[in-house]
């Protein structure tokens, strides 16, 4: 899920677009039309810039694991990865 999608599922928003999610203010006031009640650009932006780093989460709680004593094949196990 891109992060312009998890921002709008976050601020409670119902919303529909074809294509990619826009990455600033005037491909996105091209397309808000889609979204019920939609927010400005910076409130989005803003929800997205506070958006978690999903790849450095997993880095970390795979670090966490090994750090507990799993291997890397017990990780794989309980990560599906």
């Amino acid at each position: 899920m891109a992060k312009f999608d998890e921002a709008l599922s976050e601020l409670g928003k119902i919303f529909s677009y074809t294509g990619n999610p826009p990455t600033n203010e005037s491909e996105y006031n091209a397309m808000k039309d889609g979204i019920d009640n939609p927010p400005t650009w910076s409130k989005v932006k803003t929800v997205i810039n506070n958006l978690p780093d999903k790849d450095a989460l997993k880095l970390s709680g795979k670090q966490k694991l090994k750090d507990l004593g799993l291997d890397d094949y017990e990780i794989k196990a309980l990560m599906g990865a």
